[in-house]
Order: C-alpha cells, then structure tokens, then sequence
C-alpha cells in the first residue's frame, strides 16, 4: 500500500496538479482522435494498403524518430514550457495536413507530405511532453509516479478517442481533421496555467 499511496500523495502535494492531470490527458488528444481515423480515411481514399503501409510504418516512422530528436534539442535550447507551446502549436497544425490531404484525394506523394509532417510533429511534442512530466517525477517515487501518469494519459485519451468513428460520421473528412486540430486548444490554453516543475517543485535533495 505505502508503495502506491506514497507517490499518489506527492502527487498530490503538486501545485495545481489536478491541473497538471487534466493537461495530461488533453495535451495530446487531436493527434489521438486524428489518429485513430486515419487509416480508414486512407482506405476510403482509395489507397492501397501497400501504399498505405510503405508510406506510414516507413516514411512516417523516420519522421517520428527524428521529430523525437528535434524535440529533444528544443526541450534542451528552449526549455520544457517553450517546447510544448511550439510542439502543440505545430502538432496541431499539422492535422490540416489530412484536410488538404482528403482535398487532394489519392496522391501518394500527398498522403506522403501528411504522414511525415504529422509525424515529424508529433515526435516534437512527444519529446517535450515527456520531458515535462519526467521534471514532476523526480525522488524516491520517479518510476511509479511516470508509470501512473502515463496510464492516465492513455486511458483518457483512449476514452475520447472513442468517439472519434462517431464524429467523423457527422462530417466530411477535411472537415473532420480540422476539427481534430480544434480540439488540441484546450491542451495548448492550459499551457497558460499549468505550472513549471522546474520551478514548482523543489528537488528531493534542495
């Protein structure tokens, strides 16, 4: 019991953490309901799951790894806070990709602008997400702490994405992505108020 209550009642000694755990879970929640759409909206735009699986798992994975790296020496020049505004910011963005994308139609060298800029993006904000949360876990309780959270982070965004099928019935796909792109402005907000662990927390061994 002391091994699972001690680091929930850090947490909660957090400032404003019920902040920092709603900000988990939206942060990352437009590239999860785009993403959990995508390949069917592949497939209703006619390509091929050749095409599809060259250009996502190739093409795609590469832009994630170095989006990863980019991300990386954003968080290290710029700091966590900045890196999540400007990752958000672009993430989001980048969901327009797929709008442009269900416009243009079957293009493969289209849908290979949208795999790999979505993707670059991502891996820019999954590099300053990580980091952030990897500041708030610091002492005894680091391990357990990232594992919870990070649990939180993919039940909720797991829970909203489904209703994602739904939303896209309502809508076209352009229309559709771009609402995916909307939905990220509740996590970039409360960026405004979130706190930074850097400052807010003191370190186990000040």
């Amino acid at each position: 019991a002391h091994a699972f209550g001690a680091p929930l009642r850090d947490i909660a000694s957090w400032p404003r953490f019920g902040l920092v755990l709603v900000f988990a879970v939206l942060y990352k929640l437009g590239e999860a309901i785009a993403g959990a759409m995508a390949n069917p909206f592949f497939v209703e735009a006619g390509f091929t799951g050749v095409e599809i699986a060259s250009v996502t798992k190739v093409l795609g994975l590469g832009a994630t790894v170095v989006g990863i790296g980019a991300g990386g020496v954003l968080v290290a020049r710029a700091g966590a806070m900045r890196a999540l505004a400007v990752g958000g910011v672009l993430q989001a963005a980048t969901n327009l990709l797929y709008s442009w994308l269900a416009l243009v139609g079957h293009d493969t060298r289209a849908l290979a602008v949208a795999v790999v800029g979505d993707s670059f993006m991502g891996g820019v904000a999954s590099a300053a997400f990580v980091a952030y949360f990897s500041s708030w876990c610091r002492g005894p309780f680091s391990a357990t702490q990232y594992a919870l959270l990070t649990s939180l982070m993919a039940t909720g965004r797991t829970l909203f994405a489904g209703g994602s099928g739904w939303l896209a019935t309502q809508t076209d796909w352009a229309s559709f992505f771009a609402w995916t792109a909307l939905l990220a402005v509740p996590g970039l907000l409360l960026l405004w108020v979130v706190p930074d662990p850097v400052r807010a927390k003191p370190r186990a061994d000040a």
